[in-house]
């Protein structure tokens, strides 16, 4: 058997982790993991097809050169991309560190294709807010957006805050200001829509508490802010930091991935599948298609993929092409009869729009022959609302106008909820998306993330008007439309 090196190894077993961990964040409905699973799916949107490169070349020592490539480049997305690597390598038995070359120095600010100096996220301290306030309004800010997310067990969330300037932005200043807060371990949360004009932003270490009109409040114990301001280097913070950034073309840039040669064969459809498998659970990053999304049973299909992909890799000729096919049909195989159309599809597309050997195409129309079409996953579109459920995700957005285009307010509701109807009580529990369009009222405190509440609605058609949980901790109202009258 062909020697396998220690950065292969460790990149596939990354993938192997990958796959394991969106398995575990969208088991249990209960403490679905949104973010996880989005972060994780992400990785390999630009780092599948090195994966494949490093696994098919000729000669172990091939293999080994380009998967630490292939890991170089995956780390070089940021700190935080690398902190991630290391640490699920670690869980699957293996050590980056050696493997990575040293972390590059990033200067703290970056310009513009103008030569603007460009904000950067910094940490919520009261330094930070003092900064803030010295250059934006806050006793006049409106919150634009509110978002509140059990991530797991994790309560986190965000903002958006449209504050008044405190310095002339000038002719070219574009929209509105507005500065983006993220938020970690939220303890508290008193928020309702008709109160949102003002905000009052004390930091200190290990508490945030931001005041939210004469009532409301939300506490964190840490956080971070991005002014997003097109006149930002206008501004005092943004003057001094002009000081400090180095002139375009100083500063450090990631490399480019290099070309690479494109994959042949049954090695070019698996790589396109697991691609689109993880563009497909990625899609969780929007909320309102949580309940669409199968993650786990993607996930559970193409479980030790990874290892799978080495194994196969390291064959030649015919071999390499039969274990790459059989790979294909093993995912088909594991996974959910409901997500066979979903293979279908993407096999298809693949066939259509790339130029693979004619056998190769066979295969692929030998393995997709039409059948009896199985039923469809569940998705919680359905009439029926859940009796009891947990809150997952509630997202609020007043109404606004961007680039001169009025935008309604709305409002999306994550829940979990047990088996209803005809399900059997072993089923698991599911989510189920609410969408309210331009609401009227929006309210929430902290209790609606506690455990199950009951569910009250007010709609006669599938889309909801009103939906109110527990003791009126989550309530919201939409204004319904006109209907014509037909008497």
């Amino acid at each position: 058997m062909s020697k396998m090196g220690t950065a292969l190894r460790a990149l596939g077993s990354l993938l192997d982790r990958s796959l394991a961990q969106i398995a575990e964040a969208s088991a249990d409905a209960r403490i679905y993991d949104r973010q996880t699973i989005y972060k994780v799916a992400d990785v390999w949107d630009n780092n599948t097809f090195p994966l494949f490169h490093a696994a098919t070349a000729y000669t172990s020592v091939g293999r080994e050169r380009r998967a630490r490539a292939a890991l170089a480049w995956m780390a070089d997305l940021g700190s935080a991309r690398r902190s991630r690597m290391v640490e699920q390598a670690a869980t699957a038995g293996h050590s980056l560190e050696r493997l990575l070359p040293p972390p590059a120095a990033n200067p703290p600010r970056s310009r513009d294709y103008r030569g603007q100096v460009r904000p950067s996220t910094i940490p919520l301290t009261a330094d930070a807010a003092l900064e803030l306030g010295t250059d934006y309004d806050f006793a006049a800010a409106e919150i634009r957006t509110l978002l509140l997310e059990r991530a797991g067990t994790r309560m986190t969330g965000s903002l958006v805050l449209v504050p008044p300037r405190r310095y002339n932005g000038g002719l070219q200043a574009g929209e509105p200001p507005e500065l983006k807060l993220w938020l970690e371990d939220i303890t508290n949360i008193h928020f309702d829509s008709d109160d949102r004009i003002g905000v009052a932003l004390h930091c200190q270490a290990g508490k945030i508490v931001i005041g939210i009109g004469a009532s409301g409040e939300l506490r964190a114990t840490s956080g971070t802010v991005y002014p997003h301001d097109y006149a930002w280097h206008l501004s005092t913070a943004g003057q001094t930091a002009d000081q400090q950034t180095p002139p375009p073309g100083q500063r450090t840039r990631r490399t480019s991935e290099r070309r690479r040669p494109r994959p042949k064969g049954a090695v070019l459809v698996a790589a396109r599948i697991l691609h689109s498998v993880m563009l497909e659970i990625r899609m969780v990053r929007y909320a309102h298609l949580s309940d669409r999304v199968p993650v786990r049973p993607l996930a559970d299909a193409l479980a030790g993929a990874g290892t799978d992909i080495l194994a196969a890799g390291t064959l030649r000729g015919r071999r390499r092409e039969k274990a790459f096919r059989n790979l294909v049909e093993t995912w088909i195989k594991n996974g959910d009869p409901a997500l066979t159309p979903w293979f279908t599809d993407e096999l298809h597309r693949t066939n259509s729009s790339e130029q693979l050997p004619e056998a190769t195409k066979e295969w692929i129309e030998e393995i997709t022959a039409p059948e009896a079409p199985p039923s469809l996953l569940p998705t919680g579109r359905d009439l029926n609302v859940p009796i009891q459920a947990n809150l997952r995700f509630a997202k609020y957005t007043a109404a606004h106008t961007i680039y001169e285009t009025p935008q309604n307010s709305s409002t999306v509701v994550v829940l979990a909820h047990p088996p209803m109807g005809h399900d059997s009580p072993s089923e698991r529990w599911q989510l189920h998306v609410f969408e309210v369009e331009n609401v009227s009222r929006f309210k929430l405190r902290t209790e609606a993330f506690d455990g199950s509440h009951e569910i009250r609605t007010d709609r006669e058609t599938v889309s909801v008007d009103s939906l109110i949980l527990g003791h009126d901790y989550l309530d919201v109202h939409g204004r319904k439309a006109q209907r014509p009258n037909t008497d």
